[in-house]
């Protein structure tokens, strides 16, 4: 039951995941991250992979609608990544809880496979992947792939969202 109607960001997070397992990683999977999010992963990778720390090449690969030519390599890069990381939620999803406000106009979504849905006593872990979505130009888009923000830099880093520090 993977979640198609859901409002706000749990719809866009789904489209994500669906799109993460496509045959080629598409623009699709770039276009629905945010500003914030695309620089930070364009920096990681251009540090991480290329050994520099080149603001315009970043700043270039970063583009909603990049024509770079490494920008390919970047995305199938990151898509491998990813699709290690979210490989329980490759075949079906779970919304552990529908709405989870997060600060003005952003939710945090959190997602794990179906068979982690349900009643736990207090204090149980679970494993889940949490994102926060954010509400941009009537569009709900990607912030974080964690439950922190991604602050651009070299190197990239995060800072906490208040109220997000503590896992469901």
């Amino acid at each position: 039951m993977i979640i198609d109607e859901e409002p706000g960001g749990a719809a866009t997070v789904t489209r994500w995941i669906r799109d993460l397992y496509g045959r080629e990683p598409g623009h699709s999977l770039w276009v629905v991250l945010d500003d914030p999010l695309r620089l930070a992963l364009a920096q990681g990778w251009v540090l991480g992979e290329l050994g520099l720390r080149d603001d315009d090449l970043a700043e270039d690969l970063a583009a909603d609608d990049s024509n770079n030519r490494r920008f390919g390599e970047m995305l199938a890069a990151l898509a491998e990544h990813w699709r290690s990381v979210y490989s329980t939620l490759r075949h079906d999803a779970g919304l552990l809880k529908a709405v989870n406000v997060a600060g003005a106009g952003m939710e945090l979504v959190v997602m794990t496979a179906p068979e982690h849905i349900g009643r736990y006593p207090e204090g149980a872990t679970i494993p889940a992947h949490s994102f926060v979505t954010r509400l941009e130009a009537d569009e709900w888009v990607i912030a974080a792939l964690a439950r922190r923000l991604p602050v651009p830099g070299w190197p990239p880093s995060e800072q906490n969202v208040p109220g997000l520090e503590i896992d469901v």
